[in-house]
């Protein structure tokens, strides 16, 4: 570094040194002390160079880290890969008898010195542990030290300093031992050096007197960063032996014998020309490289800054510390290195008593006086680890050295130093109070002193004024200084110019992996002391509010809070004291210290910094994330901030909105797996949403515009209504009803899912305030299938049952708000309503009958999976009943009473007899659980009112919570539960509603003495209770009920109008003729329910050639004549069925799979999308062959329009919807929203009339063209589909009404379902979506049937094959399902089917039910069959002779064909 093609770099010196050494220690006799010596002239030379650059006294790193040119660094890098060199000085040149083990009559002395010597300068590169793990090294260096011969001792202090880091050795017996002798002494060596070092200063003061311009011509540092000619630093020589001289001196001592030390500035000064300007004066050459641009603080005083001062001043801030040979100065600061670590352990303070330790340090702290920064801030490390002990802090306070940290030189190594015990001051509040109590200059000193040190100091010195920041602005009289000196702004400054926080790209890209480490701490720091400053005048704020509030309405003011004591405020005192900011804060009143933030573009950079930390990977991402979303919060209580948060602003990749960064958060996407920041989103969230609509000093806003409004400026402060109103919108627009319902549902991580689920909760609560998030909500499968009254029955974790009970106050607020009001009465529990009443009693008064026959088969199957097969043996045989199981554990096809159910359907025959094979309940367990039995049908409005309560009084409903601690296990195995409402467990206490004797007892008797109520309990009236509870789930229950059935769910019918279309078909038909078009009211439902639940496989079609096993059918269309069916394959072929002869064409499409395919009416254009490899989407015509017409390249997707085949539309990425005109092949439209919902299988689609398009939720008019209706995302996947009817969109399992975007209804069997409609409209087919498992992809092997009118599910069809993609035929009459084998049997095919049709095993089992139960006119006879599925809860009947059927769907078709 420097030296030019003369003389050789310092590093081909070394190497040569290395190598001569390599080739002569094998030699016997050989001393090495000589080289060693040379290595460490050259060391100690480049490591003079780097100490130029002024790198950060703190720093820790390899100085080639630092700067990957620097010479130090290579020179250490060359040292320790030469591993033979390294082990010979720790092994053999460290050790005392080195000459004498070799057998030489020699002192080792010399090579001990040059050895140690030579591991001090190569400490900066050197992994400490080492000296730990040389054998022996430890307790030598503790022999040289107590040996007191110079210059060892000295190295050997320097060595011990470096060994005592590692705790493990400090901590060690022995070690502590030691030290408890050794530190008494080293401090009387300490104070001793010190008088030494001041007599030898006191003479220097004597000779400069004598000669006042020596100073200038002596200086032992003239010109140091000069390079001269020959490129060395001007005044650094070599002598021949490899010493190094500073200015014709010997060991970097002056005539006087003075060490003249000090360190450089950093280039962030923003003062101190002066100093420059004399650099430039004082003769030609050029800075050395990392030299700063300026070094002085900001002035202080005229003399301290004057040009001609800087010689003097370059004693203070530029120094060298020079190890050879050893001066007073170098055996100081090996003391105080040893001192420092020591300092820490409580053990320390005993062995101070009597040293004075404080007025030492005071003494080397006092640069004005030693003149020695080096020393001084070796002085300042021991001194922050001495403030570990409150003893030494209070002292120092209380002695005035608060003053004397202040009086560094600026810049200087010692600043940096000073602020290091300044954060360690900060620590102690006692501290702090004592500082807070001195007079108010030396108060505004220390503020002003720490500000400079966040502008002008190394990055070290930064964080820990920083730090001490945050420590401080509890305390009012050190923060009342810092805002009265513009501090906010140099604390924003501090990360407002980082390059990580930059927009432009190359500001990041430049940054090595240590310098984004450190601006991500200062990050860090800097929010940290943000939320103390914010959380600090919070609570003087809301003191000050509460005092006015008091004093308006008459009382007496709070006390004030002293101001030299702390404001501490927890977590619930920083969220409480914000909501009644917002009840008492004036709405338009003036916050000065958050209006100062606004003003600075902090908000803007706290969510920056949210959002960039996506990227960040370090420890402190979660802490700097949830410091920024704290200050946040805060800050929401300010309108201008909640506006603010609904805007948009620009991140470097893209633009944001700061809700959605707020929500992405606490969803977890930013940090995952942080529960704490995950609760401190939702906080922010909770003071957004839950604020009061009205707050002082702003009355309700009116639906009329105001002449503020007309006058207006839209910048201008609006009501408070109207803030929180576009808060709530902006909360919707960006799914925040899902996420809130996701989290609010959460169980991971356990320890933090209750707290998380209870903020949720709140949110909820504020944003249920909005009329429009009000219906959405309403219409929800979570508060109307009691999901929610299941999560508020227990804990996620037990240990958390407080943070349960807030979530549980909050959800009933919740229900309130969605379902309206409780009736609360005198009950304990709060889902009592009329209709509730009126079915309880019904049910109390009802009969409870069963089949005992069916009751000993339970019996008997719970023996038998119990193990005891004997005593199940002699039931059977005491008893005549078929056995459910056999004694083995198989299963025996049960006989079942066909009329024992009132609304009895195949399907749980079917599910029966499927699910008895596999028992789910464990052997072992001896008895049955009743308190979990699934239920048929909930009750919708007892669920949606369900409240936790104590199970003292249980109400007469089977709703009533209670907490079990047992397994719950089901009477039956996979007992069967209806496919259109979730099961709700039933109580396992005695149900209220039940009394079976007691007929003439009003229901409000049997409420009130419910609860003394005493039942001896026998396995009957468990039975009954059972059969009871079941009964109670029914929607309209009977007083008078046949028989129940104990294998079976029971419900009962719902009402039917006299004049409503008959269940059995054969009636139904007969009356067509009287109740024209389809024998009364809901009859052509009636009619699909019959249809659509039958599918009769015809044909099936599969690939040939030899790559059909890998070729596998992905999608399927029928061509508009209904003479070819098309099929989409893996390998990016379509195939070309005719469907009259079978004849297979195929055509080479995409080089993906082809997931979608889709001819036009005509037949003439087929359009075919793949999933891969542009271009995604093609457009053939089709004749003789497939030509094709136009490349799509980004359209992932693409469809015709609907009404007229003119024009498609393409899917892009990020939502962007594009049409083109198939006439001219041209883009028209180009659709993209201002902000996107992110469907993960978002599919642009037009409406039936074409006027309308459909893309990522959003809905667009074609013909403005212009976003007209963002919907609320609900779901991750599927962006949804018109309805036929043009009046509504169906998004996965949402119902929404294009007229009012209201919710609908919600259907949770569409729930991740592709739908596809029938050519009428009439029916759904709904196919499930695949399943992304970690090394399969599984498809679901069965597809639905829905009725497009209600929604209401027909049948659940049951292929045995997974289901890739299915589509219905132009004339209704077929069906095309690509199916795809499972396990080892992949075989994949388009399997046809006729829809209406029974398979043929099914039309066997019919005719031979109909032969047994008397024929076709048995109106609970049922078609449906085993892998048919079953219907919903309105099961259609019939009994018609098979070619009526037939007759009756020709009829049908021919209808339909005329009205076309």
């Amino acid at each position: 570094m420097g030296e030019t093609e003369d003389e050789p770099l310092s590093l081909n010196l070394f190497q040569d040194l290395i190598k001569e050494w390599d080739t002569d220690h094998v030699q016997n006799n050989y001393d090495p002390t000589e080289i060693l010596h040379k290595m460490a002239d050259i060391l100690e030379k480049e490591t003079n160079v780097y100490m130029a650059s002024d790198p950060d006294p703190f720093e820790e790193r390899h100085p080639s880290r630092v700067d990957p040119e620097c010479q130090l660094g290579l020179l250490l890098k060359a040292y320790f890969k030469k591993e033979s060199l390294v082990q010979e000085v720790f092994n053999h040149y460290m050790k005392e008898n080195y000459f004498t083990r070799a057998g030489l009559d020699q002192s080792s002395f010399n090579l001990n010195v040059s050895a140690c010597r030579l591991v001090l300068d190569i400490l900066p590169g050197l992994e400490i542990g080492v000296l730990n793990d040389t054998d022996g090294l430890i307790s030598q260096l503790y022999k040289w030290v107590s040996g007191k011969l110079e210059p060892l001792c000295s190295y050997a202090t320097g060595l011990l300093a470096v060994a005592m880091e590692l705790n493990e050795v400090a901590t060690e017996a022995e070690i502590r031992e030691k030290n408890s002798k050794l530190v008494p002494e080293m401090l009387a060596r300490l104070r001793e050096l010190q008088d030494e070092a001041e007599k030898e200063r006191d003479q220097a003061r004597s000779d400069r007197f004598k000669r006042p311009f020596a100073l200038f011509s002596k200086s032992p540092l003239k010109n140091p960063r000069r390079l001269s000619a020959e490129g060395e630093v001007d005044g650094v020589g070599k002598l021949s032996n490899g010493i190094v001289t500073i200015n014709g001196g010997s060991g970097g001592k002056d005539q006087d014998g003075e060490l003249v030390l000090g360190a450089g500035g950093k280039k962030e000064t923003g003062g101190g020309g002066g100093c420059k300007k004399a650099l430039e004066r004082s003769g030609s050459g050029t800075l050395a490289p990392g030299w700063p641009n300026g070094i002085m603080s900001p002035p202080r005083s005229s003399t301290e800054n004057s040009s001609s001062s800087w010689a003097e001043m370059e004693l203070n801030v530029i120094g060298h510390f020079e190890i050879f040979p050893v001066s007073l100065q170098a055996s100081q600061i090996f003391i105080l290195r040893l001192l420092t670590p020591l300092a820490e352990y409580q053990d320390f303070l005993s062995l101070t008593q009597g040293s004075r330790i404080l007025e030492v340090l005071e003494r080397y702290i006092n640069v004005r006086e030693t003149r020695d920064a080096r020393l001084a801030f070796e002085a300042l490390k021991l001194l922050a680890s001495l403030f570990c002990h409150k003893k030494f802090t209070l002292e120092w306070v209380a002695t005035g050295g608060l003053s004397l940290l202040m009086q560094m030189p600026r810049p200087s190594m010692a600043a940096t130093g000073s602020s290091l015990c300044l954060y360690y001051l900060a620590c102690d509040d006692d501290t702090m109070e004592k500082i807070c109590s001195l007079p108010p200059h030396t108060l505004q000193d220390l503020v002003k002193y720490c500000l400079w040190l966040l502008e002008c100091s190394h990055e070290t010195g930064r964080q820990y004024s920083i730090m001490f920041f945050g420590l401080a602005f509890p305390f009012r009289t050190i923060l009342d200084i810092f805002d009265a000196s513009d501090g906010l702004r140099k604390l924003y400054n501090t990360i407002s110019t980082l390059s990580i926080i930059s927009d432009r790209d190359d500001d990041r890209d430049s940054m090595s992996d240590d310098q984004e480490f450190m601006q991500r701490q200062s990050v860090r720091y800097t929010t940290q002391s943000l939320k103390k400053y914010v959380e600090a005048h919070l609570a003087i704020r809301v003191e000050e509010e509460i005092s006015s509030d008091l004093t308006r309405a008459g009382g007496s003011p709070q006390p004030p809070h002293p101001s030299y004591k702390p404001y501490r405020l927890e977590q619930e005192q920083v969220t409480e004291h914000i909501f009644t900011l917002l009840e008492l804060m004036n709405y338009r009143g003036r916050w000065e210290p958050i209006d100062r933030l606004i003003k600075l573009g902090g908000i803007q950079l706290l969510l920056q910094v949210i959002a960039l930390s996506y990227d960040w990977t370090y420890a402190g991402r979660a802490e700097t994330v949830k410091c920024g979303l704290d200050v946040l919060a805060v800050c929401s209580v300010i309108p201008r901030v909640q506006l603010a948060l609904c805007e948009k602003f620009d991140l470097p990749d893209e633009s944001a909105v700061g809700i959605n960064i707020v929500l992405g958060t606490a969803e977890g996407e930013i940090v995952p797996d942080s529960p704490e920041v995950q609760r401190a989103a939702l906080l922010v969230l909770c003071h957004l949403l839950c604020g009061p609509v009205v707050r002082p000093g702003c009355v309700k806003h009116t639906a009329t515009p105001t002449p503020s409004k007309r006058r207006g400026g839209s910048d201008r402060v609006k009501s408070s209504d109207e803030v929180i109103n576009k808060v709530w919108e902006c909360v919707r627009a960006n799914n925040g009803i899902m996420a809130l319902l996701q989290l609010m549902q959460t169980k991971a991580p356990l320890t933090d899912a209750d707290s998380i689920r209870a903020l949720a909760c709140r949110a909820l609560v504020g944003l249920a305030r909005s009329s429009t998030a009000t219906q959405i909500m309403s219409k929800l499968p979570i508060f109307n299938n009691g999901v929610l009254n299941m999560l508020l029955r227990e804990p996620v974790l037990q240990d958390k049952r407080a943070e349960h009970v807030k979530f549980q106050k909050h959800a009933h607020e919740l229900i309130e708000k969605v379902s309206g009001p409780m009736s609360r009465k005198n009950y304990e529990n709060n889902d009592i309503t009329l209709d509730m009443l009126h079915r309880a009693s019904v049910v109390a008064n009802t009969r409870i009958r069963y089949n005992n026959k069916q009751l000993l088969q339970l019996m008997h199957e719970h023996l038998v999976l119990s193990g005891l097969n004997k005593t199940a043996e002699v039931l059977k045989n005491e008893s005549d009943f078929v056995p459910l199981v056999d004694s083995s554990g198989g299963s025996v096809p049960p006989v079942y009473p066909v009329r024992s159910m009132i609304s009895f359907h195949p399907s749980h025959l079917n599910r029966r007899m499927i699910s008895s094979p596999t028992p789910s309940r464990p052997i072992s367990t001896p008895s049955r659980q009743i308190t979990s039995i699934p239920s048929s049908r909930p009750n919708h409005t007892a669920t949606s009112r369900q409240q936790v309560t104590t199970p003292t009084r249980p109400l007469p409903t089977t709703n009533t919570n209670r907490s079990t601690t047992s397994t719950s296990i089901p009477i039956r195995v996979n007992r069967p539960t209806r496919t259109s409402v979730p099961t709700t467990p039933t109580p396992a206490t005695r149900s209220a509603m039940k009394t079976m004797d007691a007929s003439d007892q009003s229901t409000s008797k049997a409420l009130e003495q419910v609860g003394d109520t005493k039942h001896e309990v026998s396995l009957g009236s468990i039975v009954s209770d059972f059969l009871s509870s079941q009964h109670a789930l029914c929607r309209n229950p009977m007083t008078t009920c046949p028989e129940f059935d104990l294998l079976l769910p029971h419900k009962c019918p719902d009402q039917r109008s006299r004049r409503a279309a008959p269940l059995n078909f054969t009636s139904r038909y007969s009356k067509k003729s009287l109740f024209p078009p389809y024998g009364g009211p809901d009859g052509s439902k009636l009619d699909r329910k019959l249809v659509y639940s039958r599918f009769r496989p015809v044909k099936s079609f599969r690939a040939g050639g030899d790559d059909r096993e890998e070729n596998v059918f992905t999608s399927c269309a029928f061509s508009g004549d209904s003479q070819f069916l098309f099929a989409g394959t893996y390998m990016g072929d379509v195939k070309m069925y005719n469907l009259q002869s079978s004849e297979e064409t195929t055509y080479q499409c995409h080089d993906s799979y082809v997931y979608h395919v889709q001819p036009s009416r005509d037949s003439k254009l087929v359009i075919t999308s793949s999933s891969w490899r542009t271009p995604y989407s093609k457009l053939w015509s089709v004749g003789d062959f497939f030509d094709e017409k136009k490349q799509f390249k980004d359209e992932e997707y693409l469809e015709f329009s609907c009404n007229v085949q003119d024009k498609v539309v393409g899917t892009q990425s990020d939502a962007v919807a594009t049409i083109y005109d198939l006439h001219t092949g041209q883009l028209s439209r180009t659709l993209k929203p201002t902000s996107s919902n992110g469907y993960s299988r978002n599919r642009a689609t037009f409406d039936p009339t074409d006027d309308l398009i459909l893309s990522d939720g959003v809905l667009w008019d074609y013909r403005a063209p212009r976003q007209i209706h963002k919907f609320d995302k609900l779901n991750q996947t599927l962006s949804g589909v018109f309805h036929p009817n043009g009046l509504e969109i169906i998004s996965n399992t949402e119902v929404w009404d294009i007229r009012t975007f209201h919710l609908l209804r919600t259907v949770p069997q569409l729930d991740q379902c592709q739908i596809v409609f029938n050519s009428g409209g009439e029916v759904i087919f709904g196919l499930n979506l695949e399943q992304e498992l970690e090394d399969e992809t599984k498809f679901e092997t069965a597809f639905k049937t829905f009725d497009a009118s209600d929604y209401s599910l027909i049948a659940t069809i049951e292929t045995k094959k997974s289901v890739l993609g299915l589509c219905s035929s132009w004339d209704d009459q077929s069906l095309a399902v690509v199916e795809q084998g499972n396990g080892e049997c992949v075989e994949s095919a388009v399997r046809m089917y006729d829809v209406g049709r029974l398979r043929a095993e099914e039309e066997d089992q019919e005719d031979d039910g109909e032969d047994e139960d008397g024929g076709p006119d048995d109106d609970d006879s049922d078609g449906s069959s085993d892998g048919m599925g079953g219907g919903d809860d309105n099961d259609d009947e019939w009994g018609f002779p098979i070619p009526l059927f037939f007759r009756w769907r020709r009829l049908i078709w021919l209808r339909k064909w005329n009205t076309f």
